[in-house]
């Protein structure tokens, strides 16, 4: 009798044998459709279809909501502002911080230390860290001015958020601060990947550091680099906290984003369904970013 329940014990593990990945892969797989791709279906219906105000969806009305987004004059502002937001913090912050990584991969007193004061902007909670930034850059008590008019930069207060290129400057500031931490310690876990072997052959081979920088390093940071653009320019994308909590749009969603500009329509003009058609659009450039930026970099190194 054990013979034979160990034989069927053993016939049974070889049935399930090619399954068992599936298995072990339900529980996320299920997840992910519950709170990922639901959702997004949801979305793609309600870009479709008229929302009513209470969030219910009526009848399919085709591209009437895009329609509508496109005729909003803002709109333009909006996307310009999305552009240049995710070009100038993904593309400046990715210099510094490789230098900061470069900094941080040598061997000094106080790296560790260095390294924590480093992930504190990006470990704190944004809304916290928006609103500390939002109080410095106050017009009639913030701490900027203060600061400046002790050194006697300026004479008089300046108001940085009153207008909607110098609040989208200094909400691009904020959003250097907040990226650079992650991008750096991205680089910086690939940098520590690279054998020191490579570096000693071109030292005795009589390599400067900038050949040592353009002919291992970088080649061999590629992927890295790659995961850290792609990531980055989704998160940088979908920047929602800085944004809002800085200055919400103002003056009249000028210096606010595809984000914020979704945020507003779906909640202050109570058009759900455009909003859901901004967030399809945003899906569409985001996936098609990523899909040319990637297959780019697998031709490159194949």
């Amino acid at each position: 009798m054990r013979d034979q329940t160990q034989i069927q014990k053993k016939s049974l593990k070889k049935k399930l044998e090619p399954w068992s990945a599936y298995l072990w892969m339900a529980p996320t797989i299920i997840l992910v459709l519950l709170f990922v791709m639901m959702p997004v279906v949801n979305t793609f219906i309600m870009a479709f279809s008229e929302v009513s105000r209470s969030g219910l969806i009526k009848d399919w009305n085709n591209f009437e909501n895009f329609k509508f987004v496109f005729e909003q004059e803002v709109f333009p502002r909006v996307m310009l502002n999305t552009v240049v937001w995710v070009i100038i913090i993904v593309s400046v912050c990715m210099v510094l911080s490789l230098a900061l990584a470069l900094i941080l991969n040598e061997k000094f007193k106080g790296r560790k230390f260095v390294r924590t004061v480093l992930l504190l902007p990006w470990a704190t909670s944004q809304f916290i860290f928006a609103c500390a930034w939002r109080y410095i850059f106050n017009y009639e008590f913030g701490n900027l001015n203060a600061l400046l008019i002790q050194l006697g930069i300026i004479e008089e207060n300046i108001n940085w958020l009153g207008t909607a290129n110098s609040a989208f400057a200094c909400m691009t500031f904020v959003g250097f601060i907040v990226t650079i931490p992650f991008m750096t310690f991205t680089l910086l876990s690939g940098l520590t990947a690279i054998s020191n072997d490579y570096y000693e052959a071109a030292t005795i081979d009589g390599a400067g550091f900038w050949q040592k920088l353009f002919h291992i390093t970088l080649p061999l940071l590629k992927p890295a680099i790659n995961v850290t653009v792609v990531l980055n320019t989704i998160y940088v994308f979908n920047s929602f906290t800085i944004i809002h909590t800085i200055t919400n749009g103002a003056p009249a969603n000028q210096s606010g984003t595809i984000m914020t500009y979704m945020y507003y329509l779906a909640f202050s003009r109570e058009k759900s369904g455009a909003a859901a058609a901004i967030s399809v659009l945003g899906f569409i450039v985001l996936l098609t970013f990523a899909i040319i930026y990637m297959n780019t970099q697998m031709k490159e190194e194949q």
